[in-house]
C-alpha cells in the first residue's frame, strides 16, 4: 500500500471515528431510538417560504430528548423567564395522535381541578392553572366583554377559573402571541366534558402564524377538545439540523411541495463544503507526512 492510498485511509478512519463517537453521544443524550425527527409540514415555520436557521421548518431534523429526562417549560411560563426554543418562548414537544404525531409548542398546562354536578350533569368545573400568576398577555371574556374582574369566576389567589354551566361560553384566551402577536382563544368547558377531576395537561399550538392561528385543541380534528397529556408525549424537540431531513423527503416523495427552495440550495452547499473539508484535510495531511 503506497503512502497517499494509506493517507487518505488514515482520513477517512478519523472521519468516520468521529462521525460514531458524534452519533454515540447524541443517543446517550436523547434517550429516545431514533433520537432525530424530520419535520415534514410547515406548521412551525416563521416564514412560510423561506428557511432559517434558529426556526423549525420543512425540511429541518431535530435532535429529541425523552421527556423523563427535562422538565417542560410552556410558552407562557418562557415568556416569564425568557426561556425559549427555536425562535419562540417554551419547549417544542412531539406528541402522538391515533392518526400521526405532531410537533408543536407546548403552550400553557391546564388542570381540571374540581368538578360539581347535580346527579349526573355537570354543572360547574374549576380549572387551576398557575403560570397564570404574574402573567398579563390573557383575557377571560363573556359575550364578549371582559369578566376577569368578576371574582367568582376568576380567582387570582388560587389561579383558577371557575366555569358554570350557564356560562360554558366563557372564552378563555392568549393575547399577543409568538413573533405575530395573535390571540389564541378557547372554550375551556369543553374541554372539561366527559373527563374527571384531575385532568391535566397542555394546550399546544404550531408557531406558523398563517396556517396555525389556533390552539390545536380547536383546530385539530383528532385533538378537538383534548389536552395533550404527559402519556402522549412522545420527545421534546431540543435542537435543529437545518436541512438535513430534505433528504429523507425527497426520497420519499413527501411534502417536498412544502420544502423551502433555500433549504435545498443550503443543504447542496453544505454537503459540498463537508466534501471540500475532507478533501482539503487529506491533502493537509499528505503534505506533512511528504
Amino acid at each position: 500500500m503506497n503512502r497517499d492510498t494509506r493517507n487518505t485511509l488514515i482520513a477517512c478512519g478519523a472521519i468516520l471515528a468521529v462521525f460514531c463517537i458524534l452519533i454515540g453521544g447524541v443517543y446517550a443524550y436523547s434517550g429516545v431510538n431514533p433520537p432525530f425527527s424530520t419535520i415534514n409540514s410547515s406548521s412551525m415555520q416563521h416564514i412560510n417560504d423561506e428557511s432559517r436557521i434558529g426556526t423549525i421548518d420543512t425540511g429541518d431534523m431535530v435532535i429529541v430528548k425523552d421527556p423523563d429526562r427535562h422538565d417542560i417549560v410552556t410558552y407562557v411560563e418562557g415568556s416569564k423567564t425568557g426561556y425559549s426554543k427555536f425562535g419562540e418562548y417554551g419547549d417544542v414537544i412531539i406528541y402522538k395522535t391515533q392518526t400521526n404525531n405532531i410537533i408543536h409548542r407546548a403552550m400553557i398546562h391546564l388542570t381540571l381541578k374540581d368538578i360539581e354536578y347535580h346527579g349526573d350533569e355537570i354543572m360547574c368545573q374549576t380549572w387551576y392553572i398557575p403560570s397564570l400568576e404574574g402573567y398579563n398577555d390573557w383575557t377571560l371574556t363573556k359575550n364578549g366583554s371582559n369578566v376577569l374582574n368578576d371574582d367568582t369566576i376568576w380567582n387570582p389567589v388560587e389561579n383558577t377559573i371557575r366555569i358554570e354551566k350557564d356560562h360554558k361560553e366563557i372564552v378563555f384566551e392568549l393575547t399577543d402571541v409568538g413573533y405575530s402577536d395573535v390571540d389564541v382563544p378557547i372554550k375551556l368547558w369543553y374541554l372539561g366534558l366527559d373527563k374527571e377531576e384531575g385532568y391535566n395537561g397542555y394546550l399546544t399550538k404550531g408557531d406558523n402564524a398563517n396556517t396555525n392561528k389556533n390552539f390545536d385543541q380547536t383546530s385539530l380534528s383528532q385533538m378537538r377538545n383534548k389536552l395533550v397529556t404527559e402519556e402522549d408525549i412522545k420527545s421534546i424537540a431540543m435542537m435543529e439540523i437545518p436541512w438535513l431531513g430534505c433528504l429523507k423527503l425527497l426520497i420519499n416523495g413527501k411534502n417536498t411541495d412544502q420544502i423551502p427552495t433555500n433549504s435545498i440550495v443550503d443543504l447542496i452547499v453544505s454537503i459540498v463544503v463537508i466534501i471540500a473539508i475532507a478533501f482539503a484535510l487529506n491533502y493537509v495531511l499528505t503534505r506533512k507526512r511528504n
